[in-house]
């Protein structure tokens, strides 16, 4: 190997390691494994209150594959219990699950006692390829089929 050929080399491998350590931001946990966090917020434009049974569930998933089921990643569960929206929500997933190549999006759905009220119509990414760690999620009213 000639020196312009282990000169090309040595920046390839410098700008490897530089981009590995943009993609993924790093922040302690327990166990001192890198997680990222994403957060933000659940409501819906609806002037309704929420049934205090209500339970809210926020999933952070893997969007990469079209023709698969999205696989969960993180999630919070929240009783309403009286509680009004904005509900706020943290996901935490170790850094190692997240590849800067795929997408990841937050989902949020409103049920009550196994009846869907509210579930989000719009993909809200985050995470990778230009999208931020946080999102707030405006959900809509599901209206239920007549039988």
């Amino acid at each position: 190997m000639n020196r312009r050929t282990g000169l090309l080399v040595l920046s390839a491998m410098a700008g490897a390691s530089l981009l590995g350590a943009c993609a993924v931001p790093s922040s302690s946990s327990g166990a001192g494994a890198a997680s990222l966090r994403v957060s933000g917020t659940v409501t819906y434009r609806e002037r309704m209150a929420l049934d205090p049974a209500a339970e809210v569930l926020v999933q952070l998933l893997d969007v990469s594959r079209m023709d698969a089921p999205s696989p969960v990643l993180a999630e919070q569960r929240m009783a309403a219990n009286g509680k009004q929206p904005p509900f706020a929500y943290e996901l935490k997933v170790d850094a190692a699950r997240i590849d800067p190549r795929m997408r990841y999006a937050v989902s949020a759905r409103i049920s009550r006692g196994g009846q869907l009220l509210f579930i989000n119509d719009t993909q809200y990414t985050v995470l990778t390829q230009g999208a931020g760690n946080s999102a707030d999620l405006v959900l809509v009213r599901v209206v239920q089929a007549p039988r």
